[in-house]
């Protein structure tokens, strides 16, 4: 049977991603044995994930893409839980014994109360880095086959900067949180992007620190 669950307790790090310049949300948590990661992308660029919960389970390598419902900023965040989701949740528990009798609904509510209020950037970062092989697939960047960070670029007046561009930032370079953060209200206020490229020891690259440098001179 198709269980309607409103996984309210993400209103806070909702509203906290949706005022983050990369407009993402991640975070582990562990219930028993199951290790659930969970993700949302925010920008108005995520047209294909933007009302997406990402749950990857990490025991069964598993990725549940599931749809929400409601008003989030009322707190709504409300989900169809299927057999299959049901089944696939059990099964990351690793529950033994299970034959049918499990409390499914209280499973939810302690999902749900593990969630937590807020989320550190850094720490939002460090996940994101830790992930990158899970996260590339689900198409939150642009061009995920380069991943090298090549210079920067100036935008016609009737382009902006990409969230999914600038979002690479954080993912693919080992620039700290704050020159990122800093670099990215640098290329914003300037109008201007990043390029990237592939692996290639004939390419020429920079650093974050290097462009930061360069953009406040």
């Amino acid at each position: 049977m198709t269980i309607l669950f409103n996984f309210s307790e993400l209103n806070n790090i909702y509203s906290e991603a949706l005022l983050s310049d990369d407009k993402t949300l991640i975070f582990e948590t562990h219930i028993g044995k199951g290790r659930f990661l969970f993700m949302m992308f925010l920008s108005e660029e995520d047209k294909d994930s933007k009302d997406k919960l990402f749950v990857y389970l990490r025991n069964t390598k598993s990725m549940l893409n599931i749809k929400m419902y409601g008003n989030h900023e009322k707190g709504k965040f409300e989900v169809y839980i299927t057999d299959q989701l049901q089944r696939k949740f059990v099964e990351e528990l690793q529950l033994n014994s299970y034959k049918g009798s499990f409390d499914f609904m209280h499973f939810l509510e302690q999902l749900n109360d593990s969630f937590p209020k807020t989320i550190n950037h850094n720490n939002k970062i460090a996940e994101l880095r830790k992930n990158k092989s899970i996260i590339t697939p689900l198409n939150i960047v642009d061009e995920s086959d380069r991943t090298v960070l090549k210079h920067e670029m100036r935008l016609s007046k009737d382009k902006k900067p990409q969230d999914k561009t600038l979002r690479k930032l954080y993912v693919y370079t080992d620039g700290s949180v704050e020159d990122i953060t800093e670099l990215i209200n640098l290329l914003k206020k300037f109008n201007m992007t990043v390029a990237w490229t592939k692996e290639d020891p004939k390419n020429t690259t920079t650093s974050v620190k290097s462009l930061l440098n360069k953009l406040n001179k």
